[in-house]
């Protein structure tokens, strides 16, 4: 039996089932996938939270700059912050918000020059990501959010819709001008969320300060098979590589590559993925030559299983800081003894 078919129809099941506050997973038919029920949070976890600001109607947000299709050459650094003041008090948004044709829960909150935004993985949701996520927004004004059919984002208005990366990309950008977040942002994008982060980075780079790739899957990974599914929908993987630029050149914006020291378990003790050793290999390759598609870049490897933001809070919470501190201050990104105090290593 392939390798493919049998990892993907021990996955295939639990992911289509849990299309609600499921933990961030990778890979759903192909090798290495990376979904568990150990992943899933207590609904209780979502509920905490839910819309205190409850935004649910149709919003036509300010038409997008144009961007090519093509990868564009990255803002040119400055030595000062954005124009946005850190002093301004900005309001707490959540609820759920129509535009671009799908409704999708978001929920920002916190003051600061640059908007971190929070991508999940695959089947994942805000609930994903509540052990970092207050600790976030006391860093910088930080949006987290689930996308049609999971969480608290209704379904899509189509019963079934092939997409792509650059389809989510294409939502999430019309969600955050929606919300009155127009950047610049610091893009956080974990496993297949990591794609979504490229996507977004490619066709939006104008508006991008900084990226953060956790334990992101690669373009054109020749594990991903062709498709993968969502909340009853398929994503083409094809499509989705073809979205990022097959990177993108992400020139000199700040760029911190976040890994796992061990990407084979779903969480550290817990499951593993069952991937035979070329494939935990070409997960590290892919995972090192990602620093390269910035000029300013660093590579730390957290302890942790690909569920970063769950087994090392602390060392996620660190990269934001980081990151969001480059963003502000032009200053390029440093390896420093601060990941010793992280369980994470450097370079």
């Amino acid at each position: 039996m392939s390798l493919p078919s049998r990892r993907g129809r021990a996955l295939a099941a639990t992911v289509l089932a849990a299309t609600v506050a499921t933990g961030c997973g990778t890979h759903v038919a192909a090798v290495p996938a990376r979904a568990s029920s150990a992943e899933s949070l207590d609904p209780s976890s979502a509920r905490a939270l839910a819309p205190i600001v409850v935004l649910d109607s149709s919003v036509d947000p300010p038409s997008p700059r144009p961007t090519p299709r093509h990868t564009p050459t990255a803002p040119a650094r400055t030595s000062s912050p954005p124009a946005r003041a850190r002093s301004v008090t900005r309001h707490e948004v959540r609820g759920v918000v129509s535009t671009a044709g799908v409704r999708q829960w978001v929920d920002c909150r916190g003051n600061g020059p640059v908007t971190v935004v929070v991508v999940p993985g695959l089947g994942a949701t805000a609930a994903s990501w509540s052990q970092v996520y207050p600790a976030l927004t006391r860093v910088t004004r930080t949006c987290v959010y689930d996308r049609p059919g999971l969480g608290l984002s209704p379904a899509r208005p189509e019963a079934t819709q092939v997409l792509d990366a650059g389809i989510y990309a294409h939502e999430l950008h019309a969600l955050l001008l929606a919300v009155g977040e127009p950047g610049p942002y610091v893009v956080v994008g974990h496993s297949f969320g990591g794609l979504i982060a490229r996507a977004f980075v490619r066709d939006y780079t104008w508006a991008v300060a900084g990226v953060m790739l956790a334990e992101s899957v690669a373009p054109y990974d020749p594990t991903n098979g062709a498709f993968w599914a969502e909340a009853g929908h398929q994503i083409s993987m094809a499509a989705s590589s073809a979205a990022t630029g097959a990177g993108p050149d992400m020139g000199h914006l700040p760029l911190l590559v976040l890994s796992a020291s061990d990407p084979e378990e779903d969480h550290l003790g817990g499951p593993t993925y069952g991937q035979p050793q070329w494939a935990i290999d070409l997960w590290r390759a892919q995972q090192a030559a990602d620093v390269r598609l910035s000029t300013d870049s660093i590579h730390v490897i957290a302890h942790s299983g690909h569920v970063l933001q769950q087994d090392n809070p602390g060392a996620v919470i660190a990269a934001d800081t980081v990151l969001v501190t480059a963003a502000e201050t032009g200053a390029r990104l440093r390896c420093s003894s601060l990941w010793e105090d992280h369980d994470a290593t450097c370079s």
